[in-house]
């Protein structure tokens, strides 16, 4: 099985933010005098949406940039060299080793 990649923060962490930022804006009374709660609630909750955007824009980028190279040989010489991108290449790559292990 391949290793996962994952991002800096990723879904979770900015859904965490998101989250957090809301009970702070919305949720807590306090008014301690050094800090501005409902600010810093806005600004996690925005760090939040801006994480939120990028993990979603990184990971259709990712299968998007999906590269499959095929090669042709005629009289055990490469005749030819084709790179392919499609999205869907990762999930025939995950059927070709199942139908591999099946054998």
């Amino acid at each position: 099985m391949p290793a996962k990649e994952t991002t800096t923060m990723g879904l979770g962490g900015s859904i965490f933010l998101l989250v957090l930022g809301a009970i702070l804006a919305f949720a807590v009374r306090l008014e301690p005098e050094w800090i501005d709660l409902e600010t810093t609630g806005w600004i996690f909750m925005i760090a939040g949406i801006v994480g939120i955007v990028l993990t979603s824009w990184y990971a259709k980028r990712k299968r998007r940039l999906h590269q499959e190279v095929h090669e042709t040989y005629q009289n055990n010489r490469l005749a030819r060299r084709e790179a392919v991108r499609r999205a869907d290449a990762v999930a025939a790559e995950g059927r070709r080793r199942e139908e591999g292990d099946a054998d």
